[in-house]
């Protein structure tokens, strides 16, 4: 398969030096970097630290001062040249290192050309960048332990949303591909769940959630496991020595409660009465009502009432 051509732009102003080997790593694993840039004032004092890191990397450094305190004349030039770049149509795709949502229709119009978008920046980042992108890393879960280290002392007395995707919600839709995929009468490949992923939350990466695999993240943080066919890894609902998985019990539980109309909260008490070890949140579900809305043979209507369909 031909490695992508790929194009680096850093808004140094925006991202913290110590990450700089980190991108490069991360985004040799796409393919060739042809471009490598970054962008900001390297006069000031604040960005001294990126001039050695140039000498190092062979990053070239795009010297824009600032003309007034209120305008970042380097985001400019950034956008500048990525448009230039763009329309000589040699890169397959760009990896743009800021966490600023400014650069949000920049994303937007390199996308609309057909290039992809690799976004890279603090887990604080601004979801709708986030969102413009095809892939988003987290500067702060990929980067090395003792940059990590250093990267959580300093946050120690800092108090900053996280824009990371819940676990459950990964969850949730991991279930769903593999029940569409148990509906087609095959089980769900490994690949194609993490692609999916991608595509669905931008953000996504096991590494987010503290594993440095995608199988170790299915067999370690959810219910699913993992089955191989010959050279070819996929996934499925759990089992216990080739018998029903639990889940498959409590389902099988719950439609034929159903054949009798049955209120939730009944259904509730009950469920916890034989199953008490059974959570539907570890599923990646918020309620009771969303994880039998995703039981096909089931319905429950607006009354909160359980029945068969």
């Amino acid at each position: 398969m031909e490695e992508l051509r790929l194009a680096l732009l850093i808004d140094a102003e925006n991202t913290s030096v110590r990450y700089a080997d980190a991108i490069i790593r991360e985004l040799k694993k796409y393919g060739v970097i042809t471009y490598q840039r970054m962008y900001g004032d390297f006069t000031n004092p604040g960005l001294a630290t990126w001039n050695k890191k140039a000498l190092n990397t062979a990053i070239v450094q795009i010297q824009q001062p600032r003309y007034s305190t209120s305008k970042n004349a380097a985001d400019i030039m950034l956008v500048i040249d990525a448009m230039d770049i763009l329309y000589q149509d040699k890169i397959d795709g760009f990896c743009i290192v800021t966490s600023d949502s400014d650069f949000t229709r920049l994303v937007n119009r390199i996308r609309e050309e057909g290039k992809i978008v690799i976004g890279m920046g603090k887990s604080d980042a601004s979801l709708t960048f986030i969102a413009a992108c095809n892939e988003y890393k987290f500067l702060d879960k990929i980067a090395d332990d003792d940059v990590q280290e250093e990267f959580t002392k300093e946050k120690t007395d800092e108090k900053k949303s996280d824009s990371i995707t819940p676990l459950g919600e990964i969850k949730a839709a991991i279930n769903n591909l593999i029940q569409q995929s148990e509906n087609n009468g095959e089980y769900a490949n490994l690949g194609s769940v993490k692609s999916t992923l991608q595509r669905l939350y931008p953000d996504f990466d096991e590494r987010n959630y503290g594993y440095n695999a995608m199988l170790k993240f299915i067999t370690e943080a959810t219910k699913f496991e993992i089955v191989k066919k010959g050279s070819t890894i996929l996934v499925a609902r759990s089992k216990e020595d080739g018998e029903e998985t639990p889940e498959t019990v409590v389902r099988q539980y719950i439609i034929d409660k159903a054949r009798d109309t049955i209120d939730l909260g009944t259904l509730g008490t009950q469920l916890h009465e034989k199953f008490p070890d059974f959570k539907y949140k570890d599923y990646g579900y918020s309620r009771l009502s969303k994880y039998l809305s995703s039981i096909a043979e089931i319905s429950v209507n607006n009354r909160n009432m359980i029945s068969k369909r």
